[in-house]
């Protein structure tokens, strides 16, 4: 699967580089958890010890320019990343800060609303709903 993404990376006319392999790489091993810049910082560093911080933010920069991760920013939370490929939405617990994640299908009776009422063909690549959890409201 890294090796798809680097073949998208180059198609989209940016070079494979070791920073971006090891972001890929971290990614991919992560499914569907959410890494922050200073997560995949930390874990990309325990292979490459030399690819700093900045490194991180600017290859995250270029793999979202190049369409192959979404940014994910959580209220107060620092922004976290996923792959694009792995389309999602989140609830977030506006109290205690836990997150989970919807499948696409979640929306499916909102958009077929938002198209018979006004004629909006909505194509939400990620949606974040905040709210209380089970447990933060006692329900």
């Amino acid at each position: 699967m890294v090796e798809d993404l680097l073949d998208e990376l180059r198609r989209s006319g940016q070079r494979a580089t070791t920073a971006r392999r090891a972001v890929l790489e971290v990614l991919v091993a992560a499914g569907d958890g959410h890494l922050s810049a200073d997560e995949l910082t930390r874990r990309v560093r325990a292979d490459h010890p030399a690819i700093h911080l900045s490194t991180i933010y600017r290859t995250l920069e270029a793999l979202a320019e190049a369409g192959l991760l979404t940014p994910a920013p959580f209220a107060d939370q620092p922004t976290t990343y996923h792959l694009r490929a792995d389309v999602h939405h989140h609830a977030v617990c506006t109290d205690c800060g836990a997150t989970i994640n919807l499948p696409p299908s979640v929306l499916a009776s909102l958009r077929r609303s938002l198209l018979a009422d006004h004629g909006f063909h909505a194509d939400p690549h990620h949606l974040t709903i905040t709210g209380r959890c089970r447990s933060c409201s006692g329900a």
